[in-house]
């Protein structure tokens, strides 16, 4: 259940709580209202009739006279009766224009009230008799409770409606606040919110683009320490593998040319020992290239990152002769060497990932020189990456993810787009753009 709906309705019951309770609060005033009033016309008519019944009453057309007075009143009743309860006259209340509802009509309803005059005359004895008659008095409260009570449900929806209005506001901004929170996870800490509205809301949004702010600063130079970093190993690794060219490989051609001798000698054992010395140097010089080799892997690229994409094409090319290469490389004036190292690595990884997992019949392969950095794209026609290890996650999304790492350490990024095929695209900032940041 959203926060909206739990806000809202908790509100709209409050609400109809509150209707509720003014309801039977009014209905309990209006009938105390109809009762009192109702009381007081009825003890006034009371009176009204004791007061003529003082003077001397000599026939009954006086009596019709007292009970015609009461005709058109809005409480009380009166009838003249003989002395076989027969009617003679009576009154009505005046009438109704727009009486209550039955049901309100019901609740209403007070104790009836009657009173019975016995009128002695000599020749015609009759009784007056007196009822109440709510009705009139009904309807008027009526027309005021149903007016109260529209009131009250009016104001109750205009609440509704201010909270409602309130409540999307705030969340339109938490909105907004949740998006910026993304964005930063996504590590796009450009993102800023607009510090306006009610102080709270101007606060979150401070707090918020003062914590971008910061993030953003320790971001670039996270970057600049990792690219100082790269920098370190990279000269460690470049100085390890000349002392090993340099030092242990004159000193182990050195040992060949001995042991050389030493196999050509007359004596078998000499030349026993010579051929075992040359072997056992033979497999240490193999094993030092080994280890150059993976201290300087790119060694293609000493002769321009062309003729290394050139090699990579023509590698796959010689054992996936059913596969049309096609490349579009241009000048790519602003990468240094950490830059094509990594334009090449990216190519080599797609390329990789493109035959062995896709079984492509067409690889495009695009480096194209754009304004403050350089684009790199691989697309192919094949199935896409396949899930070959455990745990969902395959050999071709984890060089996706050695990609960028590599490209996060430059400032780079990439997009990888699946479908028909799978299309990489990777973009690296210049050198100068590099030392800006």
């Amino acid at each position: 259940m959203s926060l909206q709906f739990r806000v809202l309705g908790s509100i709209a019951v409050l609400l109809v709580l509150s209707l509720l309770c003014g309801g039977t609060l009014l209905i309990l005033h209006a009938r105390s209202v109809v009762e009192v009033e109702v009381r007081t016309a009825f003890q006034g008519a009371e009176n009204s009739v004791r007061d003529t019944l003082q003077s001397d009453v000599q026939h009954t057309v006086t009596m019709r006279q007292v009970v015609s007075s009461f005709e058109g009143q809005r409480h009380v009743r009166a009838a003249l009766i003989n002395e076989q309860e027969k009617v003679i006259v009576s009154s009505e209340i005046g009438r109704l224009k727009d009486p209550a509802p039955q049901w309100f009509a019901r609740l209403m309803m007070p104790p009836p009230l009657s009173a019975r005059f016995n009128i002695k005359l000599p020749q015609y004895p009759c009784v007056v008799e007196l009822t109440s008659d709510p009705r009139s008095e009904i309807a008027d409260v009526w027309d005021h409770a149903s007016d109260a009570f529209v009131a009250m449900l009016l104001f109750c929806a205009a609440t509704m409606t201010a909270v409602s209005l309130a409540v999307a506001y705030a969340l339109r901004f938490f909105r907004r606040f949740q998006t910026g929170l993304l964005a930063i996870s996504d590590g796009g800490y450009d993102a800023r919110l607009d510090a306006k509205g009610p102080p709270e809301f101007v606060a979150l949004a401070q707090g918020f683009n003062h914590m971008a702010g910061r993030l953003k600063t320790f971001s670039e130079s996270n970057q600049r320490l990792q690219q100082q970093i790269q920098n370190v190993q990279e000269e460690e690794r470049s100085g390890i593998a000349r002392d090993l060219h340099d030092e242990v490989g004159p000193y182990l051609f050195a040992i060949q040319v001995d042991a050389n001798i030493l196999a050509k000698s007359a004596e078998p054992q000499t030349r026993s020992m010579g051929t075992a010395i040359r072997d056992a140097a033979l497999h240490v010089q193999t094993h030092v290239k080994e280890i150059l080799r993976q201290l300087r892997p790119v060694s293609s690229l000493d002769f321009g990152l062309e003729p290394a994409i050139a090699d990579l094409i023509a590698f796959w090319a010689r054992r996936h002769p059913d596969i049309r290469f096609e490349r579009t490389i241009t000048a790519t004036p602003g990468l240094d060497r950490r830059g094509e190292d990594a334009v090449y690595r990216i190519v080599q990884e797609s390329l990789s990932n493109a035959v062995r997992h896709g079984r492509p019949t067409r690889i495009e392969i695009v480096i194209a020189d754009q304004t403050d950095r350089v684009m790199v794209s691989v697309t192919d026609d094949g199935g896409g990456l396949k899930q070959d290890l455990p745990g969902g996650m395959s050999l071709g999304q984890m060089g996706l993810m050695g990609m960028q790492e590599r490209l996060s350490m430059l400032g780079g990024h990439m997009t990888v787009e699946g479908g028909r095929g799978v299309s990489i695209r990777a973009f690296l900032p210049k050198v100068r753009e590099l030392e800006i940041a």
